[in-house]
């Protein structure tokens, strides 16, 4: 068996809030007539950079076996390793190997999660990932719809949801407005459901500093809150390390850490409870596995992160059912209309359980004339400072 071609292809969608996302899908061609699909984190944030490298690493594979996914990946890494060590060059070589894995489930005609764990679980624990906080006043209905699609637990953030948009507030000001939202939450949800918080610092100019992140973890404590995500930038792993020393609740991060290196040196702070990795970041299905198994050394859970903008979340989706450490899994609300197009097997939520899919590969199938009716705007990308092109 041989490749044939690797080609990417620019989408955009948009999301149940109205912003247009930026999604870049790989396809993976062989002489099988069998095609894999993968998507980076990187469509939704640098998108034509991100197809540029795809560009650069498929002429490197025309010819090899599209089985042999780790002397893939070393041609891939050694080609690019002066510059090409972590970041977007990971995370397009990542969505390579995930359309790889993609192939060969679909060539065993079965679903990929099946290749790495054969008997693993018939589910797993989901959260719904909410984005921003409600309004005090919408947080009952908000609770109620969840409940209905089967979600038993949720996470929420520091962005407040407002008639005029959203609301971004900080120290004794956000305390004062989320503590009654949170409020609202346990109280309409009652003690059984999951409550998540996210700060969202990991990767925004203007982090919460130790002594904000400790003041928010103080309040979400008196909430029962399973976790606390992202409270302190990643460039700061001693302050994860002392803020976990500060505070019992969980604290939980790596969603744009690239490759077992990055988490290994939060492990030597002590920094993190939870490994959240994304395998359209870290580097593909082995490097989340290699996380997975570093995590297992260490007695820490694994919460993959899962928010993408097309196919990509169902790498993540799947990698969910492939490894004992995982213990819950981040879900979106809604689907886009690109993941309807292109998702067969949609995701299903049963009472807070995630059923395990069942389609071969990664359920996927992506046409390339989909690109032109989910078009790609020049320039669309989410970007840390809080700014939207679409």
């Amino acid at each position: 068996m041989k490749i044939t071609n690797v080609r990417g292809y620019l989408c955009s969608a948009s999301t149940a809030l109205g912003d247009a996302v930026g999604s870049l899908i790989v396809r993976v061609e062989t002489d099988e007539g069998v095609c894999g699909h993968g998507e980076p984190l990187m469509g939704l944030f640098c998108g034509e950079a991100g197809l540029a490298l795809i560009n650069y690493y498929a002429p490197l594979l025309v010819g090899m076996d599209p089985l042999d996914r780790a002397g893939i990946w070393k041609k891939m890494f050694d080609s690019s390793v002066w510059w090409g060590r972590t970041g977007p060059s990971v995370s397009v070589m990542g969505a390579i190997a995930n359309a790889l894995w993609d192939f060969e489930g679909k060539l065993a005609n079965v679903p990929c999660h099946r290749l790495l764990q054969a008997e693993g679980p018939a589910s797993v624990p989901v959260y719904a990932s909410m984005g921003p906080s409600p309004h005090l006043e919408e947080v009952e209905a908000v609770i109620t719809r969840l409940k209905g699609k089967g979600f038993r637990a949720a996470k929420f953030g520091p962005n407040l949801r407002t008639p005029a948009g959203f609301s971004s507030l900080r120290g004794p000001a956000l305390i004062k407005a989320l503590s009654p939202i949170l409020a609202a939450v346990r109280a309409a949800g009652g003690d059984e459901f999951g409550l998540m918080f996210d700060g969202h610092m990991g990767g925004v100019p203007d982090p919460f500093t130790r002594a904000e992140a400790l003041e928010v973890a103080q309040m979400l404590a008196q909430f029962s809150t399973v976790f606390f995500e992202e409270p302190l930038s990643y460039l700061d792993p001693e302050g994860y390390g002392w803020l976990r020393s500060q505070t019992n609740l969980l604290i939980a991060g790596g969603e744009s850490l690239c490759l077992r290196r990055e988490f290994e040196r939060f492990v030597q702070h002590e920094a993190l409870d939870i490994f959240q990795p994304d395998a359209n970041f870290v580097g593909g299905v082995d490097h989340f596995m290699e996380v997975c198994a570093l995590a297992g050394q260490h007695d820490l859970a694994v919460i993959p992160h899962a928010w993408c903008a097309g196919p990509g979340i169902m790498a993540n989706l799947h990698l969910a059912f492939s490894s004992p450490q995982v213990e819950m899994l981040e879900m979106g609300q809604h689907l886009t209309e690109l993941q309807k197009a292109t998702i067969i097997d949609p995701p299903r939520v049963v009472d807070g359980q995630l059923l395990a899919p069942t389609a071969p590969g990664l359920g996927i199938e992506f046409e390339p004339s989909l690109a032109a009716k989910f078009s790609f705007p020049a320039g669309t990308a989410e970007r840390a400072s809080g700014l939207m092109n679409a």
